[in-house]
């Protein structure tokens, strides 16, 4: 108690630590903003600040480091470990480097190893301890979770934490940051898998772990994919199957309308496109990225250049620098493509993604989204990728019932789950109105009998998650298609060549009443229906003998109205009156 009393006299604020509630795990730390920061007053102790939350089942903790490290990794030297007094009581646990703190669990970040100094067997994994950190590159800002009941921090009512750097042995704060850890319970955490009302096209992106053609990987996928329904999605590590197969299966997976048929293209290894909507034209050459054109233009009022990736995985020197390249030869290929190298529309909707491995140096997402390109020697000048001159927007997407943004899980790893799923967008173009993963293990058991799944659906399928987001028009909004400029984008229009806003279908057969002729009697059924009054499945209404079409047609100026060729008395000759035209052609009149 002597200790607590002096830690309360020197630092009074540490109590306001005490902030429960749930952190959301995404790297943008918008929810850390009412939770007291505690701040570094020593310059030689390598961090800035540290701050921490709670709820019933997490430890949430945000360290601010001076410089830019990755946490679990030595590419940039570092030797950060984290120190958990579990209970508070500095009598129990370890007096680790005399900090005069009761140390009960020891993380080493850079050597992804964790100590459990009371009631545990020696070294552990960071799984082991259920630590997980975001981002999973390197920054200088890192927000992480611990599950209370694997760091053994479910019973006590309060624990003590103290960041620490071996290379300086020095420890911050100087006595730790006490957290009370209440049992404050926060509300489920579920998303709609089903597509936002306000979405036009639904992408996702999927390493699939070279799992097509095992069959209880392939099942469930497919109930993933069924219960997700994306339009277009970027497979990676698909090397050993083929476009066709792949297509065979999403047809019986997911089948489109009308008998229509996927269209899947595969680059030169283990990248492919798969899409319901037709593919214009494919980019193989892009290493480790397969941009295609795909016709969205009646949905987004433009194609869309889509690139489906899978950059050079992991750390060390050599990886590190490919990966960067990578990054730099696609926005090489995209500033060159917008310049006019490529045949592609002045605006153009850019969605890019996959598994970039973005472990280690922060550069590649860094180069994706702001178009700054590292080695300017080899791939040219950098540039601003979006429409309106701005960055790429990397989204922050979350589990769809888990508020952690991690998409890939090895529980026999050393390394901890980690992000390695992006979708990045022109978000002056295309805005991403709902995203998700699909974790399934994180589920609960109402929302797993809701979509047919099982609880480790998701890790038999891949050891990644699936990805997806529903894109809307952004800012800059890009015309769909309307070849009859009737308002109705042609994508849902039941009459693509005659003006038709209401969208009348009386019979409900998909053609409109403006442009249908259900009887054959040269008279439109929006005609019969909303002008003459007679009926549009019968040829002769009266039963006089005459056609409809020739009982009724208005042939020019003998009929009263002064328009010639108005056949349907709208006051304009169109397409309509060709078709009534056309409708009694060759009959005697």
């Amino acid at each position: 108690m002597a200790r607590f009393s002096l830690l309360v006299s020197a630092i009074p604020f540490l109590f306001l630590s005490l902030a429960s509630g749930q952190i959301s795990l995404d790297n943008q730390f918008n929810d850390w903003t009412n939770v007291p920061v505690v701040p570094s007053s020593n310059p030689l102790d390598g961090f800035s600040t540290i701050a921490a939350s709670h709820n019933d089942e997490w430890l949430f903790i945000r360290l601010v480091v001076d410089e830019e490290i990755a946490l679990d990794e030595t590419i940039i030297s570092h030797t950060t470990h984290l120190l958990i007094d579990v209970d508070d009581d500095p009598t129990t646990g370890v007096d680790y480097a005399g900090l005069g703190l009761g140390v009960d669990l020891l993380i080493d970040y850079p050597d992804r190893q964790a100590i459990r100094y009371t009631g545990g067997t020696g070294v552990e994994s960071l799984n082991d301890i259920g630590l997980h950190v975001a981002p999973t590159y390197s920054s200088n800002d890192f927000e992480m979770a611990l599950r209370r009941s694997d760091a053994d921090l479910s019973d006590p009512a309060a624990c003590r934490i103290m960041a620490y750097q071996t290379g300086t042995g020095i420890g911050f704060p100087a006595e730790g940051l006490p957290v009370e850890l209440s049992p404050a319970v926060v509300p489920t955490f579920a998303m709609p898998l089903e597509h936002h009302p306000l979405s036009a096209v639904r992408v996702g992106f999927w390493n699939l772990n070279g799992r097509i053609g095992q069959a209880n990987a392939e099942q469930a996928m497919a109930s993933i994919l069924a219960a997700t329904t994306p339009d277009i999605i970027g497979f990676s590590e698909v090397a050993n199957t083929s476009a066709t197969a792949v297509r065979n299966r999403l047809n019986t997976w997911l089948p489109l309308p009308d008998d229509e048929e996927w269209h899947v293209v595969k680059d030169d290894w283990d990248l492919m496109v798969a899409s319901r909507f037709p593919i214009l034209e494919t980019h193989a050459s892009v290493n480790r990225q397969f941009p295609v054109l795909i016709d969205t233009e009646p949905l987004l009022g433009a194609p869309m250049l889509f690139t489906s990736s899978h950059l050079k995985c992991c750390g060390g020197a050599n990886n590190e620098a490919q990966r960067q390249a990578e990054a730099d030869e696609f926005m090489a290929f995209l500033r060159d493509g917008l310049a006019g190298e490529e045949e592609w529309p002045a605006v153009l909707p850019v969605v890019y993604g996959g598994d970039l491995n973005m472990v280690g140096l922060a550069g590649p997402i860094h180069t994706l989204v702001s178009g700054d390109i590292s080695d300017e020697g080899a791939f040219g000048p950098d540039f601003a990728p979006d429409a309106d001159g701005s960055d790429f927007t990397e989204w922050p997407i979350l589990q769809s019932d888990h508020p952690m943004d991690y998409t890939w899980e090895n529980a026999g790893s050393e390394w901890m789950p980690g992000k390695l799923d992006y979708i990045i967008t022109s978000d002056a173009l295309l805005d991403v109105v709902r995203s998700y993963a699909v974790n399934t293990g994180e589920m609960e058991p109402s929302r797993l009998v809701e979509h047919g799944f099982t609880s480790g659906m998701s890790l038999a399928a891949s050891d990644h998650f699936l990805v997806v987001a529903d894109l809307a028009p952004g800012a800059i909004v890009l015309e769909p298609e309307d070849t009859d400029q009737d308002g109705v984008p042609d994508s849902v229009d039941n009459c693509l060549n005659v003006p038709n806003p209401s969208q009348t279908d009386f019979n409900l057969n998909g053609i409109g009443d403006a442009c249908e002729d259900s009887d054959g009697d040269g008279l439109s059924d929006a005609l019969e229906i909303y002008t003459y009054n007679t009926d549009p499945t019968v040829v002769d209404t009266d039963g006089n003998g005459i056609a409809d079409g020739l009982e009724l047609c208005p042939c020019g100026m003998d009929s009263g109205n002064p328009c010639v060729g108005d056949l349907n008395n709208d006051s304009t000759i169109s397409v309509a009156d060709l078709l009534v035209f056309l409708g009694i052609f060759g009959q005697p009149c």
